[in-house]
């Protein structure tokens, strides 16, 4: 999954849309719609960014987080690392950028033993816990 398919999932959740809300308001098709969702749409052209930004139009907050979760996307190459992408106004909490208001979630005992097993692989993969944490908070965890 990416950044922007987690994101565009729990807004469409939150607002209460569907896929098929998505498509018929943004003009997308339902198969474009369908891999965005699940993120298997690699490609995001700024057409179709600016359509589905339209679905969201009620809640700047709301847009403003699928466009950091887009670019957190496309971060790549060398001083990646550097960059911080933030949405004004909104708390910061671990230094996470896309961090939201959620109540804590709890996990349940196979998903903390998968985290624990994926943690554990940070010493092998450094940038592996960055991308954890930052999957973590996209899903609401904390």
């Amino acid at each position: 999954m990416s950044y922007f398919s987690i994101a565009l999932n729990r807004l469409s959740d939150r607002n209460g849309f569907k896929q098929a809300d998505i498509a018929r308001e943004s003009g997308l098709s339902r198969s474009h719609v369908s891999r965005l969702f699940t993120g298997d749409q690699k490609a995001l052209y700024d057409s179709d960014m600016a359509a589905i930004l339209r679905v969201f139009h009620k809640d700047p907050r709301d847009q403003a987080e699928l466009i950091a979760a887009r670019c957190m996307d496309v971060r790549i190459g060398p001083g990646a690392e550097l960059v911080e992408i933030t949405i004004r106004g909104q708390p910061r909490t671990s230094g996470h950028a896309l961090a939201n208001e959620c109540e804590n979630v709890e996990l349940s005992h196979e998903t903390e033993r998968a985290f624990a097993w994926l943690r554990s692989q940070c010493p092998i993969n450094p940038d592996l816990e960055k991308h954890l944490v930052g999957y973590a908070r996209l899903t609401g965890m904390k």
